[in-house]
């Protein structure tokens, strides 16, 4: 008598999820004890399979069809980065934001008439909040798993008498039967330790772990799979009406800040764009790094006063907005120069790279939004800065990050003004191993200006191989392998 299979409409995602969740206790269990550098083509195999799975939430729209390539695309970058490059920073903000990422982009590719929804704040934050929704479908989960192999009553019994019957058979064996025969024979108890050594290898704690993560992950696939089944039910105007904000408070408000703006880059103007940085690096990081993430802060602050302001209030302020978008993007320009004198003299690192390419995300932004108003058309404002931060985060994820700062700061380093240390590079991962491993001994990567000890790079050439040894082969990537 064999127990009857019990297979629904959406057994085969129910076995994909259960597939996926052993994929990743057999594969990914490293994650746990080495972190972010434990992932590498298993990382992108198990987010591969979770597309597939999600592609197939409706039969009508795919995640990876026409329509929706411009969306998914840069997803799909971020998946593939994990098997490509070792960048442990990239690795580690990609384990942050993905889960929002995916909950945006599948539930807005699943939503009626996705196209052609304006991204209101409503409509935004119900896409976010999607990635809560599968806890309210961790009943129905467990629900789909006991269905999917049923059993007839007397069935059930069978089942449960053998299974009892083990558990005796082993009970007796290993505490009363085997202990007497191994004092009986000394040759019997050797080979009965042999046994006992083999049960414990095999039933360990660790063992015990990974089926409660597979039965817990397995479980909360599913839910996540059925919870987002039903499409964002959200009636977003095609347009957002005029006048929904006060004229009079905005146009204040914008006009004050405004007048703010000119006066401090009028006043500051010459020392916003200084020709050359301090001598002392503390005055360094009074003028550059706070100085840039104040201007940072209030371009950000902007783009929120934009966002409640545009098309909402009547002609006059909208004229005060347009001027204001143009003052927030010569706001920015300095906070981009003294990025870039700073980088000039101490070189990249991973802070002031993305640094950078947030500067270059706001002027883009800024400079599409001053575009679109003095061409007179209407911003999908939300939407649109989404967008941007999408594919140029994607691109991102497939840019050889490392190997540019590296390269890039020998290069600054050997400009006779320069400040760079060369073995503040050491903070970069096996992405550049090749290349310091056949340049290390010569002089272009050995200077050093804070000191003029020329920079040794034999420790972290070793402390890289033997991270890198430590790797099983589905843990490499393309540039650990080639």
């Amino acid at each position: 008598m064999v127990p009857i299979l019990n297979f629904t409409k959406q057994a085969p995602q129910l076995i994909l999820s259960i597939l996926i969740s052993l994929f990743w206790v057999l594969f990914l269990w490293n994650f746990w004890a080495r972190g972010v550098y434990a992932l590498g083509i298993n990382g992108s195999i198990f987010l591969l399979w979770l597309l597939i799975l999600f592609n197939g939430l409706d039969t009508k729209v795919r995640i990876f069809s026409v329509p929706s390539i411009a969306w998914s695309l840069p997803l799909l970058f971020m998946v593939l980065s994990f098997a490509v490059y070792e960048n442990p920073f990239i690795k580690t903000v990609n384990i942050l934001i993905m889960p929002i990422l995916f909950s945006i982009l599948i539930n807005y590719n699943l939503a009626k008439d996705d196209k052609k929804k304006y991204w209101s704040l409503n409509f935004f934050f119900r896409l976010t909040a999607r990635i809560f929704s599968p806890l309210t479908r961790l009943l129905a989960a467990l629900g789909a798993y006991n269905q999917l192999i049923k059993l007839k009553p007397n069935h059930g019994k069978f089942f449960k008498k053998i299974i009892v019957g083990l558990l005796l058979l082993f009970l007796i064996i290993t505490t009363l039967v085997g202990p007497l025969l191994a004092s009986a024979d000394p040759d019997f108890a050797s080979r009965l330790n042999y046994i006992y050594q083999w049960l414990a290898d095999i039933v360990s704690a660790e063992l015990f772990a990974q089926i409660i993560v597979f039965a817990i992950l397995s479980v909360l696939i599913y839910a996540v799979f059925l919870s987002w089944q039903k499409p964002v039910d959200y009636n977003a105007p095609a347009k957002e009406k005029n006048d929904q904000a006060d004229s009079i408070i905005s146009g204040i408000v914008i006009g004050g800040l405004l007048f703010i703006y000119l006066l401090f880059l009028w006043v500051q103007l010459e020392r916003l764009w200084v020709n050359a940085l301090p001598v002392n690096f503390k005055d360094v990081e009074v003028l550059v790094k706070d100085g840039f993430w104040q201007l940072m802060f209030l371009s950000v602050l902007n783009i929120v006063i934009f966002l409640f302001t545009y098309r909402k209030t009547n002609f006059i302020v909208q004229v005060i907005l347009a001027v204001f978008t143009i003052a927030s993007l010569l706001l920015l320009a300095p906070a981009g120069y003294r990025m870039f004198l700073y980088v000039i003299f101490y070189g990249f690192s991973y802070e002031k790279f993305f640094a950078s390419y947030t500067v270059l995300y706001c002027a883009i932004f800024f400079a599409y939004l001053i575009f679109k108003i003095l061409g007179r058309h209407q911003v999908d404002v939300i939407k649109f800065s989404f967008f941007l931060f999408l594919w140029m985060y994607g691109l991102i994820n497939i840019f050889p990050v490392e190997q540019f700062i590296l390269r890039a700061n020998i290069i600054l380093a050997r400009n006779p003004n320069s400040r760079i240390d060369l073995s503040e590079s050491k903070i970069l991962s096996a992405d550049v191993l090749s290349y310091i491993e056949n340049n290390g001994d010569k002089d272009f990567m050995k200077i050093n200006r804070h000191d003029d000890d020329p920079v040794d790079w034999q420790t972290w050439i070793e402390d890289r191989k033997q991270i890198l040894g430590a790797k099983k082969w589905y843990e490499m990537n393309a540039v650990n392998i080639f």
